[in-house]
């Protein structure tokens, strides 16, 4: 007899259960089935709300609610959504929502319905297909699927430069969800060879967000189309990023054409930036520089300790090149200065170039003696006044 006892325990739970159901609650549940419709269902859970049959009349319920939608019903499917958050046929409508908003134009019939343009991608939204070209200048035309003109938009071009190049798609547009099921357009152009951007668009609300990661162009990969050393600003530490820039920034990180600077190298080419813009007249009218402190993390500092030294009466000088500039630097103490800077010399049988530097008897004037060809000529440079004279 042990061993049918569970099985007896288990039939008087369930008649216990049942026998807890009143008669009109049994009755109710029982015509609810027999003639099922969304007024019935919300009839008996408006009743009996804890009853043991609302799961039952709940899913019922949903069931006739969401069957009843035409499934080409943009709207309707995502009021279901709104109305019924916890519906077990909430995963069915959210399919149908993702199918609403899935073009069914190839990239092709795209490129070819939109005539001349960098790129062109369907788009779907609420159910209505839609054709988005991406024209030259990063103007957006919103299309029929018969190519007929809807809507213009534009996307600003992302550049640090105050004579931008014309963008050059280097990736095609896609849809995709990188954070969650929205659908944006997502692609990349280049401005000039020393620029690269990526680009999240949301067509819906026409938002735009872009990230750039520029700095010196290199010998590009074989096979590959450019090559970047540098870094983005977006990715400066602290700098609070919206989750589509950060995403945008961490594809950076994953992209093989684009090499992060050193905190070294980073310091370098600010500092050269920052003499050659205060200096620019340096190398023809100029007679006085602004010479410029260097960190002692810089690669400049690293590379001027390994350099050949001239000395003078206060302060050693440096010749050497160094990230594609011909650079002298002085030491005084535990201060560096970069006190002159230059593109560096390509051909030495044509163009000018910096043969040797050596210090005065008076320890503070520092000569630069330039080869061009078979002429010479020389520069002077006063460390305490920060003075130049260019002679003959």
């Amino acid at each position: 007899m042990k061993r049918f006892f569970p099985l007896i325990l288990g039939l008087l739970v369930i008649s216990a259960s049942a026998g807890a159901q009143s008669k009109g609650e049994t009755s109710l549940y029982g015509k609810t089935l027999r003639k099922p419709s969304v007024k019935a269902a919300e009839k008996f859970l408006n009743k009996y709300p804890e009853s043991v049959y609302a799961p039952r009349v709940l899913r019922l319920r949903d069931s006739l609610v969401y069957f009843g939608l035409d499934p080409e019903d943009a709207s309707g499917v995502k009021a279901f959504c709104g109305s019924y958050p916890d519906s077990p046929f909430l995963p069915l409508a959210q399919e149908r929502i993702r199918q609403h908003n899935t073009s069914r134009l190839s990239h092709d019939e795209a490129l070819e319905r939109a005539g001349n343009c960098l790129d062109a991608i369907g788009w779907r939204k609420d159910n209505v297909e839609h054709i988005l070209a991406l024209d030259g200048d990063l103007q957006l035309r919103v299309l029929s699927p018969d190519g007929d003109l809807q809507e213009t938009r534009s996307i600003s071009q992302y550049t640090l430069s105050d004579t931008p190049s014309s963008p050059a798609l280097v990736l095609p547009m896609e849809i995709l969800a990188p954070l969650g099921r929205r659908p944006y357009v997502h692609f990349a152009y280049l401005n000039g060879d020393s620029e690269y951007v990526e680009v999240l668009y949301l067509p819906e609300e026409d938002l735009v967000h872009q990230a750039l990661f520029y700095g010196t162009p290199q010998k590009p990969a074989e096979g590959a189309r450019f090559r970047i050393e540098g870094q983005s600003p977006e990715a400066i530490e602290g700098l609070a990023l919206t989750p589509e820039v950060a995403w945008l920034v961490g594809r950076f990180q994953e992209n093989s054409a684009l090499v992060p600077l050193s905190k070294a190298d980073l310091l370098t080419d600010t500092s050269i930036q920052w003499w050659l813009q205060r200096n620019p007249k340096a190398e023809t009218t100029a007679t006085k520089l602004v010479f410029g402190q260097l960190d002692p993390e810089s690669s400049l500092v690293a590379a001027y300790k390994k350099a050949k030294k001239e000395k003078g009466k206060n302060s050693s000088a440096a010749l050497f090149d160094i990230r594609g500039y011909t650079v002298i630097c002085t030491a005084r103490g535990g201060e560096y200065n970069l006190i002159w800077c230059e593109p560096v010399c390509k051909n030495k049988k044509k163009d000018k170039y910096i043969s040797t530097i050596y210090f005065e008897n008076d320890g503070t004037t520092l000569d630069v003696c330039y080869y061009k060809g078979n002429t010479t000529f020389k520069l002077k440079i006063s460390l305490p006044s920060q003075s130049l004279k260019h002679l003959k």
